[in-house]
C-alpha cells in the first residue's frame, strides 16, 4: 500500500507499517454505537469497516518526503519487537516495514530528517531498532525533531516513580524509541512554525495541533501550487467526518482535540491541501469539500508510485 505526489518542489511518498488494523468501535472511541460503525460501513465502504465484525479498520502509515536534495521521514510507524504489554495493539510487531521502506529507492541512511508528530508507540517506533541488545538510531545520518512540549512530557512522565499501566509502557517507548536517540543520535527540539525544509517556493513546516497530545504537530508542506497536511493522530478514521464529536479514547484533551480536527479539516477545505492521514486504510490521499452542513472527504486517485 503505497502512493507517491508531488506538491510544488517536494515529492511524497506514503510507506506503509500496516495496512489493516482492526479495533472494536468502542475501543477506538468508547462513545461510538453499532449505529454509527453501520452508517460508516455504508459511506465508505468495507476497506474501513469490517462486514463480519463490525470493527474500525485503521493502517499505520509514515510518510517520506524529499525536497531540495532533503529527504524527510514524517511519523516512523510502530517499529519491531517493542514490548507494549498494556498497549498489546502495539506489542511486539514484526514487519517487513524495512523493506518496504527500501522499496522507495531511499535507504535509510539516506534519510537527513525525522519527526514525529507526537510521542506515542506508533508513531516514533521505527527511530530505532534492535540491534543485538541494544537499540539503534534507524536512520543513523538523520537529525531527529522532537516537539518541545511532547518531549518535555514524556520526560516528565519518564521520571516518575514505579508508573502503571499503559503509562508504564510510554515510559517503555521512551526508554526504546526516544532516549536511545538523545544518547546517540543527533536531536534538536521543534516549537509550531518550525521549518523543517525549503526548496524554491515550497516549504514543509510544523504547526501546533494540540489535543490529542498536548504537543501533538503537524506537516505541511506548501507551495504556490498547492499543499498537503501530514495529520499525525488529528484525526483517526473517517468516522469522525460522519460524527465530529467522536474522540479517539487516547485524546488527552477530548474538547482541544476536537477543536483542532475541526480546524485542520475545515483549513485543507479552504485551502485545497491534501489530506495525508497517519491511519486511513486507503494508498491515495483525500479532498474535503463543503458539503451542506458537513465536510466530505474525497479520496484522489492517479498519484500512486
Amino acid at each position: 500500500m503505497t502512493f507517491q505526489l508531488t506538491v510544488g518542489e517536494a515529492t511524497i511518498t506514503q510507506v506503509t507499517e500496516l495496512a489493516r488494523w482492526p479495533f472494536p468501535p468502542w475501543e477506538l472511541f468508547p462513545d461510538a454505537t453499532g449505529e454509527q460503525a453501520a452508517r460508516a460501513a455504508a459511506e465508505f465502504g468495507p476497506g474501513y469497516v469490517e462486514e463480519r465484525t463490525g470493527a474500525l479498520v485503521l493502517a499505520i502509515h509514515s510518510y517520506l518526503v524529499r525536497i531540495g536534495g532533503t529527504t524527510l521521514v514524517v511519523d516512523a510507524g510502530n517499529g519491531n519487537h517493542k514490548d507494549r504489554p498494556n498497549l498489546l495493539p502495539h506489542h511486539r510487531f514484526d514487519t517487513d516495514f524495512l523493506n518496504r521502506f527500501a522499496g522507495t529507492g531511499t535507504a535509510v541512511e539516506d534519510v537527513d530528517v525525522v519527526v514525529s508528530t507526537h510521542l506515542h508507540p506508533d508513531h516514533c517506533g521505527w527511530n530505532t531498532r534492535l540491534e543485538g541488545d541494544r537499540w539503534r538510531p534507524t536512520f543513523p545520518g538523520a537529525r531527529y525533531v522532537f516537539g518541545r512540549a511532547e518531549l518535555d512530557s514524556l520526560q516528565a512522565l519518564a521520571a516518575t516513580e514505579h508508573p502503571e499501566g499503559v503509562a508504564a509502557d510510554l515510559v517503555r517507548m521512551y526508554d526504546d524509541s526516544v532516549r536511545p536517540v538523545l544518547q546517540n543520535g543527533r536531536w534538536e527540539i521543534a516549537d509550531d512554525g518550525h521549518l523543517l525544509a525549503e526548496h524554491g517556493d515550497t516549504k514543509v513546516v510544523l504547526r501546533a495541533a494540540p489535543g490529542h497530545t498536548g504537543g501533538h504537530l503537524v506537516a505541511e508542506i506548501r507551495s504556490r501550487e498547492g499543499g498537503a497536511v501530514i495529520s499525525g493522530d488529528v484525526v483517526h478514521h473517517p468516522i469522525q467526518l460522519l460524527y465530529p464529536e467522536l474522540s479517539q479514547a487516547g485524546d488527552a484533551d477530548p474538547a482541544l482535540a476536537r477543536r483542532t480536527r475541526d480546524a485542520v479539516l475545515e483549513r485543507c477545505a479552504r485551502d485545497g491541501l491534501l489530506l495525508l492521514p497517519a491511519h486511513f486504510p486507503a494508498d491515495h490521499p483525500f479532498t474535503l469539500i463543503r458539503d451542506g452542513g458537513r465536510l466530505r472527504l474525497l479520496p484522489v486517485t492517479g498519484h500512486h508510485a
